[in-house]
C-alpha cells in the first residue's frame, strides 16, 4: 500500500512539475553563459557551448530573437526618430515575448506561460550581453557592420551615460533571472476555476 501511495505521489508531482524540470537545464546554462560573458569575456555572449540537445534549443531561440531584433529596428524606424529606431531592436525583443506571455496569461495556459517566460528571460539576458558591450564594442555585428553601428554604444552615447553600460547589463540580467524564477514556480499557482453559465428555469 505504501509503495502504491508513493508511486501515485511521484506521478502526481511529475505531472505538475515536468515542464519546470524540462526548462531547468536551459535556464542554468543560459545564466552561466551571461555570467561568464560579464565576468570574464564578452564573447561568451555569442560563443558558448551548450550540450546536446540544449544547443539545438539555443540555436532556435537565439536566431528567432535575432530576427525579432532586426524586425524591431524596421518597425520602430517608422516613427522617424533615430533613438527609437536604434532602441527598437532590443525593445521589440522584449515586447514580443511579453505579448506571447500575456496571451497565455489571459487564456490561463500555465505551460504556455512558462515557455513564454523562458523566452522573455533569455531575451533580457541577450540584451544584457549587447548592452555590456556598449563601451568596448567587441562583439561582431550582423552583416559585418562597423563599430559605429553598435546599438548600445549609440544609445548610451546619445544620453551621455556610456560608462554605465555594465550597470544596464546587470539590471537586465536581474530582470531575466526574475522571469526564469517565475517560470519555474508557475506550477505552484492555483488553477483558475472555470466559469460556468447555468440557466435555471424556475417557472415550472
Amino acid at each position: 500500500m505504501e509503495v502504491k501511495k508513493l508511486k501515485t505521489l511521484a506521478l502526481s508531482l511529475l505531472k505538475k512539475w515536468w515542464s519546470s524540470l524540462l526548462i531547468f537545464p536551459f535556464l542554468i546554462y543560459s545564466l552561466h553563459q551571461i555570467y561568464w560573458a560579464l565576468r570574464y569575456n564578452i564573447f561568451f555572449a555569442v560563443n558558448y557551448d551548450y550540450p546536446f540537445p540544449l544547443n539545438i534549443v539555443y540555436i532556435f531561440v537565439d536566431n528567432f530573437l535575432l530576427i525579432v531584433h532586426e524586425a524591431g529596428h524596421t518597425f520602430f524606424g517608422l516613427f522617424g526618430l533615430r533613438f527609437i529606431t536604434i532602441l527598437g531592436g532590443s525593445l521589440f525583443q522584449i515586447i514580443l515575448p511579453l505579448i506571447i506571455f500575456a496571451y497565455y496569461w489571459f487564456n490561463r495556459k500555465k505551460r504556455g506561460m512558462q515557455f513564454s517566460l523562458v523566452l522573455l528571460g533569455f531575451s533580457w539576458l541577450d540584451v544584457a550581453g549587447y548592452a555590456a558591450d556598449g563601451g568596448a564594442r567587441q562583439l561582431p555585428l550582423i552583416g559585418g557592420l562597423g563599430k559605429e553601428s553598435h546599438d548600445w554604444y549609440n544609445l548610451l552615447t546619445q544620453i551621455n551615460i556610456l560608462e554605465h553600460d555594465l550597470t544596464f547589463a546587470l539590471c537586465f540580467v536581474a530582470l531575466g533571472t526574475i522571469c526564469y524564477l517565475w517560470a519555474l514556480v508557475i506550477p505552484l499557482f492555483p488553477k483558475q476555476p472555470a466559469e460556468v453559465s447555468i440557466d435555471l428555469n424556475l417557472d415550472t
